[in-house]
């Protein structure tokens, strides 16, 4: 059991709100906007993703 995630959850299933926000993001840009535009929702998510003891 990992300490920062108690709860056990998959990574497909971690953070469900930062996870929607850049899903969304890269859905109204295109390839070469979204890399731009959605560095925030990115690494909001990688934090918090990485705050539950994933290695991404």
């Amino acid at each position: 059991m990992n300490p920062l995630n108690p709860e056990g959850l998959k990574p497909c299933c971690a953070c469900p709100q930062t996870k929607s926000a850049r899903d969304d993001c890269f859905l109204r840009f295109d390839t070469t906007e979204a890399n731009e535009k959605c560095k925030e929702q990115v690494q909001a998510h990688l934090a918090c993703m990485r705050g539950l003891g994933f290695k991404i």
